[in-house]
């Protein structure tokens, strides 16, 4: 048996005896960077035996003298325990490598966005690669001793980039196909990049109509009358007369569909004129039923009252029987 063999069975020794203790390192690094503010989604794994022999021999194996003893092929791993943070957006990957410096030094940084916003013709999956080992001198972290000295490969992807990461490599064969299907794959991971800048954008849209809300609830903005119900005008007329609710946005999403659904026309103005003539009248059917009722169903009655024939269904069987026996 040579000197490579040797290693490699000691490498396969260690690899089995350390196996239990870098299973736990995944789960301490994932519960720690899935604590870091923007990542949404944190996965880990260790790098298996095959793998870890596949990469030494194809990487560092040709610049090693062969008569070396010394060596041994763990150290050459850097990237033994990998582990993946996923975000929404873009602009949040390098919030959360800013978080991350509370507790890790980074040895070695491969941003492959910018490498591909370089090229001209490339696109791929674009993410953000992280050498890091845990700084010392951490206080008030279960078990941060324990692992103190492992170093772990972090990528961070949004879930745009993520899901193209994973597509790519079910794609078999694509260094050497005929140009007409690299072109064909390079089309469709051109289409994940704008997707991912578009997602990105339309956040910042959304954000930016949000705070149009708060400026004009803040200024006292007049109604716009005859504008079209939608959801930032649901908000901003709701907030008005429930100014301490908070509004989930998927509640609020499927309710002003439901209220569009039944009167397609239905204005910011004529939701407010609704909830200013008919809250009060509301305010007497809970206090007869005797029951807090919560905005949601509140707007239901004042829309059932301000036009019956249009506003039917929004109300329950059970809450127009309330209705018409206080009517």
């Amino acid at each position: 048996m040579n000197e490579i063999d040797k290693n490699i069975q000691e490498f396969k020794i260690w690899y089995e005896t350390q196996l239990p203790y870098h299973n736990a390192s995944v789960d301490f690094f994932c519960q720690l960077i899935g604590a870091i503010p923007k990542v949404e989604l944190v996965k880990g794994r260790i790098k298996s035996y095959e793998e870890s022999v596949n990469k030494f021999t194809r990487k560092y194996l040709p610049f090693i003298d062969t008569k070396e003893k010394d060596f041994k092929i763990s150290y050459y791993l850097t990237d033994l325990i990998g582990i993946r943070a996923v975000c929404f957006y873009a602009e949040e990957v390098y919030e959360i490598r800013r978080g991350l410096r509370k507790y890790f030094k980074e040895l070695e940084i491969t941003d492959k966005s910018s490498q591909l916003e370089k090229t001209e013709d490339k696109f791929g999956y674009k993410s953000l690669h992280l050498q890091l080992v845990l700084k010392r001198g951490l206080k008030g972290i279960d078990d941060v001793d324990r692992f103190k000295n492992i170093q772990i490969e972090l990528q961070i992807r949004t879930v745009i980039q993520d899901a193209w990461s994973v597509l790519d490599h079910k794609i078999k064969y694509k260094k050497s196909i005929p140009q007409s299907l690299k072109r064909r794959i390079n089309r469709l991971s051109a289409l994940f990049e704008i997707a991912d800048e578009e997602f990105s954008n339309i956040q910042k849209e959304i954000l930016k109509e949000e705070n149009k809300i708060n400026y004009r609830l803040k200024k006292g903005g007049r109604i716009e009358t005859l504008k079209t119900l939608d959801v930032f005008r649901f908000l901003f007329v709701a907030l008005k007369y429930f100014p301490h609710y908070d509004f989930a946005e998927y509640k609020v999403d499927s309710f002003v569909q439901e209220i569009l659904l039944l009167k397609s026309d239905f204005t910011e103005g004529a939701l407010n004129e609704a909830l200013k003539d008919n809250l009060s009248y509301v305010d007497t059917i809970e206090k007869r039923i005797n029951q807090d009722l919560n905005p949601y169903t509140k707007i239901r009655y004042c829309l059932y009252k301000s036009n019956i024939e249009s506003f039917k269904p929004i109300l329950s069987v059970h809450q127009q029987g309330i209705f018409n026996a206080l009517g």
